[in-house]
């Protein structure tokens, strides 16, 4: 679990008025059994020549430099930001950046923000490496701007919902945590059902003593809504139950799927071994 520490989330780098968040804990994924596995398959398939290749050019392993990444935003389209933590060779990516036609280097008090992308195909984006482990990425240098500012501790950071925190605590080394404010995303989703119902979902993907762990935790507006979601989940499961017989994976992943309510908040808890996972998708 020491390996994976690094790359907790960081509620300081996090803006006050976020809708959403998703963290990456990469160092956990490579301590995990199925990260294990799943980066090894990667480097099997004719992929350790494409690797060396672009390690060649940038100067770093993308599956070993980046330690993990908080993204997080307000709903809005072209309103997000990535902070990234890793161990990359800054200096050399930069050069390799320079080489883009459209390079442009920009500054936020005494940090550079480097641009790069064709502004006319709506593929332009901007870094700026804050600090040697530390870098910034966003769809505008205002955003990067305030992406900087809460790195160095000069922004207003989130108050970290209670959903989120507990999270990551769903298993022993969780890699993948999300939350998001459904209610105030409303106007983003087009699902009317989700609107209906949903006030607020956290969700957690890691692995604990070699099973892969989801879990979905969804604060519904109020105990009805949590009633009618609850009766919409078994209802799939029960739906999925009458073709087990005809398919065996069908019963094994329904074996590990659990759906508990309390009051107005919905829980689904589904676990499967690692080994029986792979067994399951692996053609």
């Amino acid at each position: 679990l020491a390996t994976g520490q690094a790359a907790k989330i960081d509620k300081a780098n996090i803006s006050k008025d976020t809708k959403f968040v998703v963290h990456l804990d990469l160092d956990a994924f490579r301590a995990s059994k199925i990260g294990i596995t799943l980066l090894e398959k990667i480097r099997e398939d004719e992929g350790r020549e494409k690797l060396d290749a672009l390690v060649e050019i940038i100067g770093f392993d993308p599956l070993t430099a980046i330690h993990g990444a908080t993204m997080f935003g307000t709903g809005e389209e072209d309103d997000g930001i990535i902070v990234m933590k890793h161990k990359a060779d800054n200096a050399k990516l930069l050069a390799f950046m320079k080489l883009d036609e459209h390079y442009r280097k920009t500054e936020h008090g005494k940090h550079e923000i480097h641009g790069v992308g064709d502004r006319s195909d709506g593929e332009r984006g901007y870094i700026s490496f804050v600090n040697d482990t530390t870098a910034v990425l966003a769809p505008s240098r205002e955003l990067v701007g305030v992406g900087i500012d809460l790195v160095n501790g000069k922004g207003a950071a989130i108050k970290v919902p209670s959903s989120l925190q507990s999270a990551g605590k769903k298993t022993k080394n969780a890699f993948l945590v999300a939350y998001a404010n459904v209610e105030d995303l409303k106007d983003y989703i087009d699902n009317e059902s989700v609107n209906k119902m949903a006030k607020r979902a956290a969700l957690s993907l890691g692995e604990s003593d070699e099973k892969l762990i989801l879990s979905i935790s969804v604060d519904a507006l109020d105990t009805d809504a949590a009633e009618n979601m609850e009766t919409m989940v078994n209802g799939l499961i029960g739906f999925a139950k009458l073709s087990q017989d005809e398919n065996p994976e069908v019963k094994d992943i329904l074996k590990g799927l659990k759906v508990t309510r309390n009051e107005a908040n919905v829980s689904v808890h589904f676990s499967v071994g690692v080994d029986k996972l792979f067994e399951l998708i692996d053609p």
